[in-house]
């Protein structure tokens, strides 16, 4: 269980992203737009290949958040700018710092920012709002 400390940060290692990923992703969420799996087409619109949906990374923002929160908790509000592409074979980095803690009738809000990278080129950045019920 977090600590709920102000400037607490907690991280989460997300990867390699795999094509197979991509695929069964595509499959879960309807996205199946080609530059998601299709090397020549992802090639031929100048992406210089394979490029991960933004929501799977997203996904993974949910994952450090709703790992960090444990089961009691969950995500009131999120929101991210993807920032860079993931691809195949990346590991995403993820980082969570703890902004502001607000009791509430019955529950704690607790703000946290967060980012994501792999290596050092950062391709998420975000917020969101955890519900701690008492």
């Amino acid at each position: 269980m977090p600590s709920y400390e102000v400037g607490e940060t907690f991280e989460l290692d997300r990867g390699p992203v795999t094509t197979v990923q991509l695929v069964m992703y595509a499959g879960a969420s309807g996205d199946f737009n080609r530059i998601h799996y299709d090397l020549p087409f992802a090639q031929e619109a100048g992406l210089g290949g394979v490029i991960a949906h933004g929501m799977l990374t997203m996904g993974f923002a949910g994952q450090l958040l709703t790992n960090w929160a444990g089961p009691r908790a969950f995500v009131k509000a999120i929101s991210a700018r993807f920032v860079s592409s993931v691809r195949p074979g990346d590991t995403v980095r993820l980082r969570g710092t703890v902004t502001a803690i607000e009791p509430v009738a019955g529950a704690s809000i607790v703000s946290v920012d967060f980012t994501g990278a792999v290596q050092d080129r950062e391709v998420i950045s975000g917020a969101a709002k955890m519900a701690f019920p008492a």
